[in-house]
């Protein structure tokens, strides 16, 4: 039989040919190191009868893609053999000059060519369609518990984004490297609309690529860049909340401000932890190394057109019900602190419409991954408040020296107080280190009496309250009752920022300003040891109200 001529029609990065009622069409090309790619479509009379990715220089894959086709009863017309159309295509891309994205004439990189997913043609069943990405994600990642729902949850947030007002960072960190980020970020690539993989970014290709693509980012290698750039932290920041996902900025000869969108769904990988600001709006995941007797199927870059269906199936899902997630209003467990209940809120919504076991599926997945990553951890100041909560507790006293405190931490070998600060000047936690870390809770050092009738400086169990209350989880703290005053406190009870001795000692001082004082077990006279300490003190508490408003601003 001869194949009849075939005629690739190009317009706008598209290539049509059509026959009848058949017709080929193919977008995404590229040409990399010689090799033609191109998403390619097949529909009989309207009906969608296959689209996947091909390599139309591969013979297995052309092969496979006929396979798909034939399977779908998508009998092409009579004359024509499938495999010349395929062949006359990549003959016309190659003809037509797709920029080979390997070997770029002008240096200039490749244009970026997004397009919204052809949604699936019958009505999506949204409890099967979140078990069948579960499936997906199980069958090639090992992962944690309840990480699977959140994976596909965040899936189907990423397709129904416009119905939301909250955008919660999905943060897939490691201990080290081979855990499955780069893999997950793959299965992820082939089920979210519009996905635009980096391994790097800038602050200003963030937020011109959002506002100009609206994809689905997803950063891979993000420990190599992010950290150290305070510009792009403060975009992926940004575009956590509707409102607030816009950046200022001047554009052209005469700058005029403009500004430009952040909104879009996001997935961050890299080894270690996220900041802390952007820990806070995200979902994490803590991947891990599979053990050898976690066997999962190794996932085949060259075929992930065969996920297209569930993005397709995801599309058609969020598109039918976005009222309906605009309006939700789910309930949030308790349990979950605010940026947390915030961050949940959106995927509970989807699980409340889809229905069947998910609603229940998604609030044991927030309460679980909240407890293993919920951005608390990464805060090293919340994580003195909460040493220093258990420390109060075990010694049963409502007063602590200094000196007592960081003995105790540094013996604490799993946590960062033995070997404190950056670089090769780590040391163990010093006793202005920890003032330091706490005074932007608004708690430093005072002179506090012991029981023993010594008067170190130290920390009264009654300044921390507050802030145990205000950022320690709900869950695992102990309720703090703080002991009864002594006899000397009750009595000096108006006295609220020094203990009685200190008062004491400064109204001597006021009264004979050029006399001898005692403060503290200590005589001296004018210009001693006691008025360099109160100018310590007063110096201390200016610093302290400084670093608050520093952090306030922050």
């Amino acid at each position: 039989m001869t194949a009849a001529p075939v005629e690739f029609l190009h317009e706008g990065g598209t290539w049509r040919w059509e026959n009848g009622k058949s017709v080929v069409e193919a977008t995404d090309a590229s040409i990399r190191s010689g090799e033609v790619r191109a998403v390619v479509t097949v529909r009989q009379a309207g009906a969608l009868v296959h689209r996947s990715g091909v390599k139309l220089t591969s013979d297995r894959e052309r092969e496979r893609f006929l396979q798909k086709v034939e399977e779908a009863d998508g009998d092409l017309p009579h004359g024509i053999l499938p495999n010349g159309i395929l062949l006359a295509l990549e003959e016309r891309i190659r003809q037509d000059g797709v920029p080979d994205r390997t070997e770029s004439s002008d240096g200039a990189g490749s244009r970026i060519a997004l397009v919204d997913p052809e949604p699936w043609p019958d009505l999506v069943d949204g409890a099967q369609l979140l078990t069948d990405l579960v499936d997906t994600f199980e069958r090639f990642l090992g992962l944690p518990d309840k990480a699977v729902e959140a994976f596909a949850l965040w899936t189907i947030h990423a397709h129904a984004h416009a119905a939301s007002d909250i955008s919660p960072l999905l943060g897939l960190t490691s201990p080290e490297k081979r855990c499955g980020k780069t893999t997950a970020l793959h299965v992820l690539s082939a089920v979210v609309p519009r996905p635009l993989p980096a391994s790097n970014v800038t602050a200003a290709a963030l937020f011109r690529a959002v506002e100009k693509f609206r994809p689905s980012l997803l950063v891979d290698e993000a420990d190599r860049f992010l950290r150290d750039r305070a510009e792009l932290l403060g975009i992926l920041n940004s575009g956590h909340h509707r409102a607030n996902a816009w950046v200022l900025r001047t554009v052209g000869d005469d700058h005029e401000p403009r500004v430009f969108s952040t909104w879009a769904p996001k997935a961050v990988a890299l080894i270690g932890n996220l900041p802390d600001t952007l820990a806070d709006r995200s979902i994490t995941i803590p991947m891990r190394r599979r053990r050898p007797d976690e066997v999962v199927e190794r996932l085949r870059l060259d075929r992930l057109g065969e996920l297209e269906p569930l993005r397709r199936m995801g599309w058609r899902w969020a598109q039918d019900h976005e009222d309906e997630l605009r309006q939700a209003d789910p309930d949030v467990p308790g349990q979950l602190h605010d940026r947390a209940a915030d961050n949940w809120r959106p995927l509970l919504a989807i699980a409340d419409l889809a229905g069947a076991e998910w609603p229940d599926r998604a609030r044991k997945a927030a309460l679980t991954l909240a407890g293993l990553g919920d951005g608390d951890d990464g805060s090293v100041r919340t994580l003195l408040l909460r040493d220093l909560h258990v420390l109060f507790e075990e010694r049963g006293t409502d007063r602590l020296s200094s000196q007592d405190i960081v003995n105790a931490l540094v013996r604490m070998e799993d946590r960062p107080w033995p070997e404190w600060g950056r670089g090769q000047s780590r040391k163990p936690l010093s006793m202005p280190g920890l003032a330091k870390l706490l005074r932007p809770f608004g708690v430093g050092p005072r002179v506090v009496k012991m029981p023993d009738g010594s008067t170190p400086r130290g920390y009264l169990r009654k300044e921390l309250t507050d802030s145990w209350s205000r950022y320690l989880p709900q869950e695992g703290r102990p309720e703090v009752q703080p002991p009864q005053p002594s006899s000397d406190e009750a009595e000096n009870s108006g006295f609220t920022n020094r203990n009685p001795e200190e008062e004491v000692a400064l109204r001597e001082s006021a009264e004979k300003p050029c006399g001898t004082t005692k403060v503290a077990g200590v005589a001296v006279g004018e210009g001693g040891a006691a008025e360099e300490d109160h100018q310590y003190r007063a110096d201390e508490r200016a610093g302290m109200q400084l670093s608050l408003f520093e952090g306030l601003a922050e």
